[in-house]
């Protein structure tokens, strides 16, 4: 069945290539991991979030154009990406919509304001140690309608997501969900404030900064997030460095700290890059979460390929 979506999904992008600005695009993300759950201990290869897509851009006049993304996760190592379904497709990121000067509107499957605030501070997104163990927030949603601004002179734009209800919210009407952010970048400098309000049961409040300075970079990322049904509140934080080594190494450093989805959670991150060019790398990096939940402990040690196509 995957295979005959992929066929079809191959055959409208190939048509859509005739008159529009296709491009396909893919990054395949191995690690051989080594993980310590403080029961037992086992080796695996794991793929993280590996994926393939389509995107492009067609123009419709009146200073208008038609943008599209179909962005699937795919699993190189087991062949399963989606788990819970059994499936070899995941969806990602998928959408079209209508980019002008007043700004771009889309509809579809994407990630939410609030999540997309964080840009590039997360040092080890998507990896075993994302942010996600920490922090709530980390959401994709479907029924999903977007708008983002243009990005003003000043380094200024704004996005709000109106959110319809799904199997895991109670309301189910678009816009009872909303997710919004506002986004300044410089030349050295990056900052953002972004609220969810009833997203997946929750009123959060992120505010994000990240500051390069030459060969170093640093992030700070400070969360407020309630749940709705109890009224229970928690604060959390992400603070982090990397400096960079020669023109082609990294390291890297990250403490997540947070009570949100563990008692006394606590992640700290080390890791280093090496690029070969700019399409492949090579990294390392160990973690250990800790937390009063003993069953949830874990440490994993790691060694990785990442190739963008």
């Amino acid at each position: 069945m995957n295979l005959k979506i992929f066929y079809c999904l191959t055959v409208l992008v190939a048509s859509l290539s005739l008159s529009a600005e296709t491009t396909f695009y893919g990054k395949l993300w191995i690690t051989a991991e080594y993980e310590n759950n403080n029961v037992t201990s086992e080796s695996n290869l794991v793929s993280n979030a590996s994926r393939i897509g389509f995107k492009g851009d067609l123009e419709a006049g009146n200073k208008l154009s038609v943008i599209y993304q179909l962005e699937y996760e795919v699993d190189p190592v087991d062949g399963t990406a989606d788990e819970s379904k059994g499936r070899s497709l995941k969806q990602r990121n998928s959408f079209m919509g209508l980019k002008g000067s007043y700004g771009t509107l889309f509809l579809g499957t994407h990630d939410t304001a609030f999540k997309k605030s964080v840009s590039k501070i997360d040092l080890f997104n998507d990896l075993a140690s994302d942010i996600k163990n920490i922090l709530h927030g980390e959401n994709r949603m479907k029924d999903f309608v977007g708008f983002t601004t243009p990005t003003s002179e000043r380094g200024l734009s704004a996005t709000l997501n109106a959110i319809r209800g799904t199997e895991d919210l109670n309301n189910n009407k678009l816009g009872d969900h909303l997710s919004y952010s506002l986004n300044y970048r410089g030349e050295n400098f990056y900052a953002a404030i972004a609220l969810d309000s009833d997203v997946k049961g929750y009123d959060s409040t992120r505010y994000s900064i990240r500051i390069p300075r030459d060969i170093y970079n640093f992030g700070v990322i400070y969360q407020q997030s309630k749940k709705i049904s109890t009224n229970k509140s928690d604060n959390g934080f992400v603070i982090n460095a990397s400096r960079k080594i020669g023109t082609k190494g990294e390291l890297k450093i990250q403490l997540a700290e947070s009570d949100m989805k563990l008692p006394e959670g606590r992640q700290s991150t080390y890791g280093y890059d090496y690029k070969l060019n700019k399409q492949f790398k090579i990294f390392f990096f160990y973690t250990d979460l800790s937390t009063t939940n003993f069953a949830k402990e874990k440490e994993v040690a790691a060694i990785g390929f990442e190739l963008k196509f």
